[in-house]
């Protein structure tokens, strides 16, 4: 007897079986099987009773075909078990799918390895997510406060600003954190400093700037070099000596891995992401930035395909339990006040799946006439676990850098 035709057995004599797995017909490897099983499922959705009368009224096959399945040697608690088997071999059918039109295709390259990453996509996605019970809830969320509390350290990574970190608890697994703002006001600046401060493996995805790009600035903040200097190749006999030294402590420190694809599609960001966790071992990764990743079907409003890029950024946080942490542009009209978490462009789903959304925010100094004269702050405007809050920052855009001020005054009002 098949893996497949067993657990339908296992559901005649378990019917809360149909309503409890995470199969779908197309995991089944026969049309038949794939009719019966997707019988039980309407009928469960139906309220109805399933058993071998029902099932070939629904499915419209047969009793003589229903009756074999309702074997007495199955047993219907190793029903999980049966699932896992059942999923590995749809996975393995799904690649093998794919290979096999791969190798007939007569396709460019680039569709071909956009057909192997939907794939492996399809592949990936039939995991189990299943309920666990209070108490190993409990046992777990005390495990981790007794490593907190005999470590004296974060929740999470650290984000190399002590203020921020006390808000939300660093950088936690699991969890989607966005950096809004309009554009040229110091996102990617920003995103870069966290990486770089949370020394630990990461991955940047960057769709709008190069990875010689990034490594300028990376060199251009670690010792404070001057930027324009740096660019026009005007270098200081000093300035030279940061560079040497600046290239020196980043290559001991290669922790930071960048994938600079211009316009990434969201199949290929989900892939290069699963690769870079299992060959890396990354602990976090960024994105630069969320309205820059395409989506599939181009032909859905840029809103929805947004939405459904921030639904995936959540759900790839979760799969692989590591933080996520994307730069989101703000809408125009965000221009000049001081944002709001309604702000986020392109999508309200951005502020939904958040859990934590921090805003850059520069306001004219009062007591300075000078319009370069600004005041820099960090505006948490949500935190799931944590309260709002603020962080008022010295931006130096001239050396690609962010550090906390000393004076925590409060933001004013934009006027």
């Amino acid at each position: 007897m098949s893996i497949e035709k067993y657990f339908i057995g296992q559901i005649f004599w378990d019917p809360s079986i149909a309503g409890r797995t995470v199969l779908t017909p197309s995991d089944f490897l026969s049309t038949q099987e794939q009719q019966i099983f997707s019988s039980m499922q309407s009928l469960v959705d139906e309220g109805s009773i399933i058993d071998e009368q029902t099932v070939s009224k629904k499915s419209g096959l047969p009793l003589g075909t229903i009756l074999p399945f309702k074997d007495i040697k199955v047993i219907p608690s190793t029903w999980e078990y049966y699932q896992r088997q059942i999923i590995d071999a749809s996975r393995i059918r799904t690649i093998k799918k794919t290979c096999e039109q791969i190798l007939a295709s007569e396709l460019p390259a680039d569709r071909l390895m956009d057909m192997f990453i939907t794939g492996n996509e399809q592949a990936r996605s039939l995991q189990i997510f299943k309920p666990y019970p209070l108490s190993q809830c409990i046992d777990e969320s005390i495990r981790a406060l007794e490593e907190r509390v005999s470590s004296k350290s974060l929740p999470g990574l650290t984000t190399g600003f002590k203020r921020l970190d006390a808000a939300f608890g660093g950088l936690q697994k699991g969890r989607l954190y966005y950096i809004g703002a309009r554009p040229s006001q110091g996102k990617s600046t920003l995103l870069m400093n966290i990486a770089i401060n949370s020394k630990v493996p990461c991955l940047i995805f960057s769709a709008e700037s190069s990875r010689r790009e990034y490594a300028d600035r990376m060199i251009i903040k670690q010792e404070k070099i001057n930027s324009m200097n740096f660019y026009n190749g005007t270098l200081t006999e000093n300035d030279t000596a940061k560079v040497v030294q600046a290239s020196n402590e980043l290559y001991q420190r290669d922790y930071v891995t960048i994938h600079d694809e211009p316009n990434i599609s969201l199949r290929r960001l989900i892939q290069v992401a699963h690769d870079a966790f299992k060959y890396y071992k990354i602990k976090a990764i960024f994105i630069d930035y969320i309205q820059l990743i395409t989506y599939g079907d181009q032909t859905r409003a840029k809103n929805e395909q947004v939405s459904e890029i921030s639904k995936r950024l959540k759900q790839l946080a979760r799969e692989l339990d590591v933080p996520v942490i994307a730069a989101a542009q703000l809408r125009r009209d965000a221009e000049g006040k001081q944002p709001q978490l309604s702000d986020f462009s392109d999508s309200t789903q951005i502020e939904r799946d958040a859990d934590v959304a921090i805003m850059v925010y520069h306001i004219q100094n009062a007591i300075s006439d000078r319009s370069t004269d600004k005041e820099t702050f960090l505006l948490i405007q949500k935190n799931r676990d944590g309260r709002l809050d603020y962080v008022k920052m010295n931006y130096q855009p001239g050396y690609m850098l962010f550090e906390e001020a000393r004076d925590q005054a409060l933001p004013p009002k934009a006027s």
